[in-house]
């Protein structure tokens, strides 16, 4: 018990703050670097801690300007609080030795190791970044947020994909180097900011946050300022300065080429920033948010408070004593409230979805030691963190009283709460629910057709372009037809031609013809008969010298013309040469006679007996093959106009369809591929031991990633005969892992898709709904699932 009058330390900082519960004080001991928040009547009595003023008068003039009673025992604890935070001259020595400042500060997974003090080298950044905290650079650097948010969602499908490139061993270090660098700015920025308003920080270092190395400023100078926008602003900085960072990267991800190394280093900073700076403003995790909200509603230690107040409730309820919420607002009791569920519930659910997860790896690895100290670890976090929420202890770390004699009716309601369990196992082993097996899925067509060409040609034109709706027989492009056109035309003609002489053979000779034929004959005897006596007569005149006299006097008439030749003609006609000449013309033009009423004769003999069958068949088998080529030509007129076989959506991408205008294509070439989606199919990927619930017929709901909020229906068509093996080694897991993938054995459905919102490639999540069953069994057949196999392995 404290009897000499106490003396407050004369080197604390004492700042006064307006909340909304009025003036409190926050007071930070220079030497351990602690702070204090004092409420009113503390402030008050500290401030009486003169070190002349007894316990006594301290309590009177308390109790006179509160106007309410002080038990002196109450005024006694808070001294001695007092003495122990090392805040009171008279404190021990070992007080302040116990307190002096550690090299190493925090927990397994929080760790803290202060290097220096950066005072002054932030005393520098601070001046030379003044124009940071311009309204100006806000609005621009806010602009430049909004824009890369655009552009991420725009390109979300890329990012998506160019993920995978982070994937690999080799990008673990470039990965923690880069995420150390943005983060140690991170702290800066703190920093810096504490530092703009007139803050002091004296402490920086390297931290491990869950084994994560980063890089940290002590900006707890931040609870001095008095204004609130202040201290929001240095909590603030550091997400919103991430924030920032990420907007740049995703614009140098998507200005520079795949190849280049600025841009796997801003694919890094997109990743790594983005993720920490939804983790670090979420208000759960003690990190950045947290501490925003706790500013926000002037309320320190907002965590621990919320968990022990829902503690408190929870203790209340299994009628055990000690509740917290005596000496609270209604306005802290809401935000308690409030904070304590949402914080503990998505707490203890990480940590058992986490714990689950790592159970099942370690025994399907079959590591009994790792598992073993997991289990060990894990059995030790829970009972804190059940201690702490629920109260195992008092809070100055006492053990809690036993219940009294009022809390018996309490008790009585805990046991009708053991009731109520013991009836939630009831229901578990009478009630039934229907087995759920769930796996991701991708949309596939039900019909894929391809749109090929059936002839030869240049491409004239294309009607359709991507996404068009089309019914089979639609033309989808025309061929240019000038080429077929013209071998139709002379292909018509020579049918023609040929069809009038199979006609003409047909119908045999006519007595014109016949007429014809007998004249001809006639003619060519009276020829004959004319060549022959010519040549009786010449024959006569070359014998007796008439011919040669008879040439020179013709001879001689053409002398005005020639005497060349009449010289010439005298010569021959001397010679006799010239009669020879004759003679021989005479004989052929005899000859020629012979041979045209020989034909003549040969004529009218073949149209007296008609035409022969041979040659009519002939003639048909022409005419048959030209209807042939004739038919064949007209199909392939028909063919330049190219149709789709089915109906459905084009898949081909506009720009394809443009490019084929002009291309000579062969036939059989694909010009088009048309999907039918008004009934589309969905290719599931389920776990290899959750086959054996899924049958073919059962229920599937399914929901696209693209549509969240909507359910698509439909049933089991088809189950794969063989698993899958799982990705490859190249899209997240290692060689070494390689085998021990988790296996997936392909579902089929089959889903109505008349609004035509899915469309090949979407992805999401489906449920099979498999038998009703008892929920006992459901339970049991997951811890089955789980440990089953595995445990069974290791006997």
């Amino acid at each position: 018990m404290i009897s000499a009058p106490p003396l407050l330390r004369r080197d604390l900082l004492v700042r006064e703050q307006t909340t909304t519960e009025g003036t409190v004080a926050i007071v930070k001991d220079p030497r351990t670097g602690d702070f204090f928040r004092l409420g009113e009547v503390e402030r008050f009595i500290t401030q009486q801690c003169d070190g002349e003023t007894s316990v006594e008068g301290i309590r009177q003039r308390t109790e006179a300007r509160f106007g309410a009673a002080l038990a002196p025992e109450g005024l006694a604890t808070f001294l001695r609080h007092l003495g122990r935070a090392g805040l009171l001259e008279s404190a021990p020595a070992a007080v302040a030795a116990n307190q002096r400042r550690r090299r190493i500060r925090g927990s397994l997974l929080y760790l803290r190791f202060p290097v220096a003090d950066p005072n002054r080298l932030l005393d520098r950044l601070a001046s030379a970044l003044r124009w940071c905290y311009t309204p100006q650079f806000l609005a621009a650097s806010g602009a430049v947020v909004v824009a890369a948010l655009a552009t991420a969602g725009a390109n979300w499908s890329d990012i998506a994909q160019d993920l995978a490139r982070l994937y690999h061993l080799t990008a673990i270090l470039p990965f923690l180097a880069v995420t150390f660098l943005a983060a140690s700015a991170h702290e800066f920025a703190h920093g810096v900011t504490c530092k703009h308003f007139g803050g002091e920080v004296h402490e920086v270092g390297f931290m491990l946050i869950y084994f994560q190395p980063a890089f940290y400023c002590n900006v707890s100078d931040a609870w001095l300022f008095p204004e609130k926008a202040k201290r929001l602003w240095v909590g603030f900085a550091g997400p919103y300065f991430e924030l920032v960072l990420w907007a740049l990267a995703v614009f140098t991800w998507r200005l520079t080429d795949l190849d280049m190394g600025v841009n796997y280093i801003a694919l890094i900073v997109m990743a790594g920033s983005g993720v920490k700076t939804l983790l670090n403003l979420s208000p759960i995790l003690k990190l950045d948010g947290y501490y925003l909200l706790s500013d926000y509603l002037d309320v320190p230690n907002l965590r621990r408070r919320s968990f022990r107040y829902v503690g408190g409730l929870v203790r209340r309820a299994w009628g055990r004593a000690g509740s917290p919420a005596a000496d609270l607002s209604p306005r802290e009791r809401r935000i308690y409230l409030a904070y304590g569920l949402l914080a503990a519930v998505p707490s203890l659910g990480l940590l058992a979805v986490g714990s689950v997860k790592t159970l099942g790896l370690l025994m399907a690895g079959s590591q009994p030691l790792a598992l073993a100290l997991f289990v060990g670890l894990l059995v030790t976090n829970v009972r804190g963190r059940i201690g702490t929420l629920f109260g195992t202890a008092s809070h100055d770390g006492r053990p809690a009283e036993p219940p009294s004699p009022e809390h018996r009716r309490k008790r009585t309601r805990a046991l009708r709460g053991l009731a109520v369990a013991a009836g939630v196992l009831a229901g578990g082993i009478l009630g039934h629910a229907r087995l759920r097996v769930a796996g991701a899925f991708t949309i596939e067509p039900l019909h894929n057709a391809d749109v090929r060409t059936e002839t030869d040609g240049l491409v004239e034109r294309v009607y359709v372009a991507e996404g068009d709706a089309v019914r089979a027989g639609d033309v989808v492009a025309r061929l240019s037809d000038r080429a077929h056109r013209a071998d139709l035309a002379k292909t018509d003609a020579r049918l023609r031609e040929t069809r009038a002489h199979v006609r003409m053979l047909e119908a045999g000779p006519t007595a014109d013809s016949i007429g014809l034929a007998r004249t001809a004959l006639e003619q060519a005897s009276t020829r004959l008969q004319y060549a022959r006596a010519r040549l009786s007569r010449n024959r006569q005149l070359a014998d007796s010298g008439v011919l040669a006299r008879t040439a020179l006097e013709q001879a001689s008439t053409r002398l005005q013309y020639a005497r060349a030749r009449l010289s010439r003609n005298r010569q021959l006609a001397d010679s006799g040469v010239l009669t020879r000449v004759d003679l021989e013309s005479s004989e052929e033009q005899a000859a020629t006679a012979a041979q045209d009423e020989l034909e003549a004769r040969r004529r009218l003999e073949a149209l007296l007996h008609g035409s022969r069958v041979e040659e009519v068949e002939a003639a048909r088998a022409e005419a048959g093959g030209l209807e042939a080529q004739h038919r064949y030509l007209e199909g392939e007129l028909r063919q330049v106009a190219v149709r789709s076989p089915v109906a459905g959506i084009v898949a081909t991408p506009t720009r394809e369809l443009a490019e084929l205008v002009g291309q000579n294509v062969r036939q059989g070439d694909l010009l088009a591929k048309v999907y039918e989606l008004r009934r589309v199919s969905a290719e599931l990927s389920v776990a290899e031991r959750e086959i054996a619930a899924v049958r073919v017929g059962q229920p599937v709901a399914l929901r696209a990633r693209a549509y969240p909020d909507r359910t698509f229906r439909g049933v089991v068509t088809a189950i794969a005969t063989s698993a899958d093996a799982g990705p490859p080694s190249g899209e997240g897991v290692s060689a070494a892992g390689a085998g021990r993938a988790p296996r997936t054995i392909r579902v089929t459905t089959e889903i109505d898709n008349d609004s035509l919102l899915l469309k090949p490639g979407m992805s999401g999540q489906a449920k099979v709904f498999g038998d009703r069953l008892r929920i006992l069994d459901i339970v049991f057949r997951r811890l089955a699932l789980t440990l089953g196999v595995n445990l069974w392995s290791w006997w």
